[in-house]
């Protein structure tokens, strides 16, 4: 099965004196920089990552995975509107270009805020839904500190947290939304969060 992944992550602290602009994504701060298309395989191979360990079980589960981009910023105040349109507008374009796939599977943070959403990861899971249509299973990973909204549950199938603190098993949450995901596909569940 041919599965669109990404990724989008801003842990949000809307009282922390500056902004996420579009520069803080495209550098590499602690996380790898903005990446896009294949070049996604390579930075993220390895690091301690969810859309890593999705990668890894889904190939080895015998899917095809179809990079969008991945990009992090270090927490701050909001995303400012700039930054959110260009990397979600980036994201969708892929996605758009990549249809039709099978599933998709997002890597977030699930505490983004931005300057004109309260809840970045329900716009962006909300914008991903109207592009691929209700049939298309869409799972996402998130932090174990993100703030889950009734949005966010409404637009995905599944959402996968992290469960521990530090986060030494971001990779294997990755890996756990793949195996969800693989049970979606064989019908035994139809939403899901963990």
């Amino acid at each position: 099965m041919k599965i669109a992944v990404g990724g989008f992550h801003h842990e949000t602290n809307t009282f922390a004196p500056e902004n996420a602009e579009y520069q803080n994504f495209v550098e590499a701060d602690g996380w790898p920089a903005l990446t896009e298309d294949e070049k996604l395989f390579d930075v993220v191979e390895g690091v301690n990552l969810p859309i890593s360990g999705f990668i890894d079980a889904s190939m080895a589960l015998g899917h095809s995975p179809a990079p969008l981009l991945w990009c992090s910023a270090t927490p701050s105040s909001h995303v400012t509107v700039d930054a959110f349109e260009r990397v979600a507008s980036a994201m969708l374009d892929r996605l758009a270009n990549s249809l039709p796939v099978d599933a998709v599977y997002l890597d977030l943070h699930g505490a983004m805020v931005t300057e004109h959403h309260q809840d970045g990861e329900g716009e962006l899971l909300a914008r991903v839904r109207g592009l691929i249509g209700p049939q298309v299973p869409l799972v996402a990973s998130l932090d174990l500190h993100a703030n889950v909204t009734t949005r966010m549950v409404s637009k995905a199938d599944a959402l996968v947290a992290y469960r521990t603190y530090p986060h030494i098993d971001m990779a294997d949450t990755g890996r756990r939304s793949a195996y969800l995901l693989e049970r979606i596909f064989a019908g035994e569940l139809t939403q899901f969060l963990v």
